[in-house]
């Protein structure tokens, strides 16, 4: 049993130890990730390339497979964490690389040139490091402490969150065009949804689809929760919501209509809360992650297009089918850094522009375009719902010190959650965990971008979260 001082201590946290098994799954972890994925990168590549470009590329993967193997190596689970260094490995690391290898990219690639992919593997970097420092370094003590214990508001609260989320989930797939749409493509049910409210703007339909996707799977995450530590104190009531809730979710925010990176956010939201404080389980789910985003995930392309419109699915070669496909991060940021060369900085717009995305334009005409957009209109692309992931959002809004200082505070924020996680998967009666995990998944959306357009599922989340929970005083010692 862990000590109550491990709790109260922003240096000594539970699970700090380290365990020989541990050490074995994150040396043998970061073999794979950091040398054998790259050897084969290597031994079958494509295209011409010199080994500075090969090192240059290689430093982020290199850099992302040491930290996830670090937390695979530590005993204490860190959601937050991990989905960051995920992320950052697949989608900045793998895949440039092999769009090196291969010679093949995204038809997004067309404005970058060598000096800018330089540039961009740099920021990268300077987003990386600035998170790392602000999550080790605990420059303030008080962020290093656990977060405030928070329990669930009552039953009654949930019983009522939980119906209202099926009402609203109902009245979404109505308005959307009923249950086929959900299980056609991802073009026809985006098409679909644009008809919903087509004068609104991408954000007000972020918002429409948030509240008929982020209650119900929000309120089916804390049922799972009081189903495993209350079982006794349901009703027939709950049993029926419940049903609703699983159903509405298999509908709503099934893998066929939703993006891969939505589909990885409800996947660690629904097994966060389930893996608790065994890390052996969060080992797995990383790895697993990891290797299902690299060799798996590419595959479910053949679902975003309508029937008859697609391209023949390629799989002759992994690593360019990833190069080719939306992981699109890495070049979509070289083209940012483009787009701010020739444009300039916009000093904060952009920001401003998602913070305040609920305004309508009518209401404020010269509101800023998602960052997405605004590059694909600068790079003539005909599709403007391009990704604009946090590296570019920072950079766009105030350069370098931009990419620093937000790096610096979102590493500072997940250290602040991660070790509420912590407590609260330890901690008997506690739903704050469930946030975390909700939040971590989250992570997935929020990095990969645009910010504009992951505000009205973000904001969705702290409203339902707020509404389910309520803060607590921790007990002297409690950490059951």
């Amino acid at each position: 049993m862990l000590a109550g001082s491990d709790f109260r201590s922003p240096v000594s946290l539970p699970g700090e130890r380290k365990s020989g098994i541990g050490a074995a799954l994150a040396i043998l972890t970061f073999l794979c990730f950091a040398v054998a994925i790259p050897l084969i990168l290597r031994s079958t590549s494509e295209a011409s390339y010199s080994d500075t470009d090969f090192l240059i590329r290689y430093s982020v993967l290199l850099y992302a497979a040491f930290r996830m193997s670090v937390i695979l190596w530590k005993d204490q689970v860190r959601p937050v964490a991990g989905v960051f260094w995920m992320f950052v490995y697949i989608c900045l690391g793998v895949v440039p690389l092999a769009q090196l290898s291969t010679g093949a990219s995204t038809v997004l690639a067309v404005q970058v040139d060598d000096s800018t992919l330089y540039a961009t593997t740099a920021i990268t970097l300077l987003g990386c490091i600035s998170f790392d420092l602000a999550y080790h370094l605990r420059l303030f003590r008080n962020l290093g402490g656990p977060a405030p214990v928070r329990k669930l508001r009552s039953m009654d609260a949930l019983r009522i969150f939980a119906a209202a989320a099926i009402l609203g989930g109902l009245i979404y797939v109505a308005q959307v065009g009923g249950i086929s749409v959900f299980f056609a493509s991802r073009q026809e049910a985006s098409q679909a949804l644009d008809q919903v409210s087509p004068d609104s703007g991408q954000a007000a339909r972020a918002i429409i689809s948030a509240f008929g996707s982020v209650t119900c799977l929000v309120a089916l995450i804390f049922y799972i929760h009081v189903f495993r530590k209350l079982r006794s104190s349901l009703n027939m009531l709950d049993a029926v919501l419940i049903v609703g809730l699983v159903v509405l979710n298999v509908v709503v925010n099934n893998p066929i209509s939703n993006s891969r990176y939505w589909t990885l956010a409800v996947l660690f939201g629904l097994v966060m809360p389930l893996i608790g404080s065994r890390k052996a389980l969060f080992n797995v789910a990383i790895v697993g992650g990891v290797v299902a985003a690299i060799f798996l995930f590419p595959l479910s392309d053949i679902t975003r297009r309508a029937a008859g419109t697609g391209v023949m699915l390629q799989t002759d070669s992994v690593w360019r089918m990833i190069s080719t496909k939306d992981y699109d991060q890495f070049s979509m940021l070289a083209n940012t850094l483009g787009f701010t060369r020739d444009e300039g900085l916009t000093w904060g717009y952009q920001f401003l522009g998602a913070l305040l995305f609920w305004v309508p334009r009518v209401v404020w005409p010269t509101k800023p375009l998602d960052s997405g957009v605004e590059v694909g209109q600068w790079m003539s692309s005909a599709n403007v719902n391009l990704s604009s992931p946090l590296w570019a959002e920072a950079w766009i809004n105030f350069g370098v010190v931009g990419v620093a200082v937000t790096f610096a505070l979102l590493g500072l924020l997940s250290r602040r959650l991660d070790v509420g996680f912590g407590a609260g998967a330890l901690s008997a009666g506690s739903v704050g965990y469930l946030g975390v995990s909700i939040f971590s998944g989250y992570m997935f959306i929020l990095l990969r971008g645009s910010l504009l357009q992951s505000m009205g599922r973000l904001l969705i989340l702290a409203l339902a979260i707020a509404v389910l929970s309520v803060g607590a005083k921790r007990k002297p010692g409690d950490t059951k």
